[in-house]
C-alpha cells in the first residue's frame, strides 16, 4: 500500500511539472483576443537578416535544435499599418520552430512608415528572394504563410512570376483574398484598405486589380484556413478562392487571432496542415 501511494505521489508530482504527462495539453477557449497573443511567452530569434536599408526591412530567423522538417516564411498582419509590427507574431513563430521548422519572419514597410501599395509587397518579394539565398533553403522545401493582411501579401507571392513556382505551399491564415470587396467594409481594418491602396477602388482601379488575389493566377498550391466566427476578415474572403485553392478549412468557434495562439485547436490545424505539406509522418 505504501508503494502504491508513493507511485501516485510521483505521478502527481510529474503532472504538476509537466501538465501534458499522461494526457493531451488542454486547449484554450476560442476565440482569443489580440491581447492574448501579445502576452504569450516566446523564444527570441536566433539571428536577423537585412534585405534592405530601411529599419523595417529585416527578417528574424528561428532555427530548430534538430535538422528542420522544412522552412517556413511568415508574413505578419495588422491591417498593413505600421501600428502593428512583427512583435505580436513572435510567440507563433517561435512555437513553429519548436515543432521542428526553420522559421523566417518578415518585417516590412507598412502604412505610416513608408509602406503601402506596391511598396509593402515589393518588400515581401525582396525578403523572400533573400531567404532563398540562405544555405539549404530552396522553394520546394519552403512554405509561405501569412496572417490577415500578411495573408493577402502571401497570396500575391503565390502568383508572382518573379518568384519560383515550386514552393511547397502558400498558406493563408484568415487571409484577405478580395481586397476590392474588403475595401468597402466598415471595420477598422477594412477602412485601412484605402490608406494601403492610396485611394478608393474607383480612383485606383488598376492598382486594386493588380493587388487583388482573386484576380491572380496562382503558380503555387494555396491552402486557406479561416475562423468561422472571424469578425475582422469574414470567412467569405477565403471562400472567394474556392475554385483555385487546394483546400479551404473553416475552424468552428475560431475568430481572427486563434491561428497565432499555440494552445488553440486552430493552431493544431496549422500543425496538421504543415505535416501534410511536408509529407511528415506522425
Amino acid at each position: 500500500m505504501k508503494a502504491f501511494s508513493f507511485r501516485i505521489s510521483v505521478l502527481l508530482f510529474i503532472a504538476c511539472i509537466y501538465p501534458s504527462y499522461g494526457a493531451a495539453q488542454e486547449k484554450v477557449a476560442m476565440p482569443v483576443s489580440y491581447s492574448a497573443i501579445t502576452e504569450l511567452p516566446y523564444t527570441e530569434a536566433d539571428s536577423t537578416l537585412d534585405y534592405g536599408d530601411d529599419i523595417s526591412q529585416f527578417i528574424q530567423v528561428w532555427r530548430p535544435s534538430e535538422p528542420p522538417h522544412g522552412n517556413l516564411v511568415f508574413i505578419h498582419g495588422g491591417c498593413w499599418l505600421s501600428d502593428y509590427d512583427i512583435k505580436h507574431a513572435r510567440p507563433f513563430m517561435s512555437a513553429l520552430s519548436k515543432l521542428g521548422y526553420q522559421v523566417f519572419g518578415i518585417e516590412y514597410r507598412r502604412v505610416g512608415n513608408g509602406g503601402g501599395w506596391p511598396t509593402s509587397y515589393q518588400d515581401i518579394r525582396s525578403a523572400i528572394q533573400q531567404i532563398l539565398r540562405e544555405p539549404n533553403v530552396s522553394a520546394p522545401n519552403t512554405a509561405i504563410l501569412g496572417h490577415s493582411a500578411g495573408g493577402h501579401l502571401a497570396l500575391l507571392a503565390a502568383a508572382d512570376e518573379q518568384l519560383p513556382n515550386t514552393f511547397a505551399s502558400v498558406i493563408g491564415l484568415a487571409a484577405i483574398s478580395d481586397i476590392v470587396k474588403y475595401s468597402v467594409g466598415s471595420n477598422s481594418c477594412e477602412v485601412a484598405t484605402e490608406q494601403f491602396m492610396g485611394g478608393s477602388f474607383e480612383a485606383s482601379t488598376e492598382a486594386y486589380l493588380a493587388a487583388n488575389p482573386v484576380e491572380q493566377h496562382f503558380l503555387n498550391p494555396v491552402y486557406l484556413l479561416h475562423g468561422a466566427d472571424d469578425p475582422i476578415v469574414a470567412p467569405n474572403q477565403s471562400k472567394a478562392l474556392t475554385d483555385r485553392a487546394q483546400s479551404i478549412y473553416l475552424q468552428k468557434e475560431a475568430g481572427h487571432f486563434d491561428w497565432l495562439h499555440p494552445d488553440t485547436v486552430a493552431f493544431t490545424r496549422v500543425e496538421k496542415l504543415l505535416k501534410d505539406v511536408f509529407n511528415e509522418s506522425d
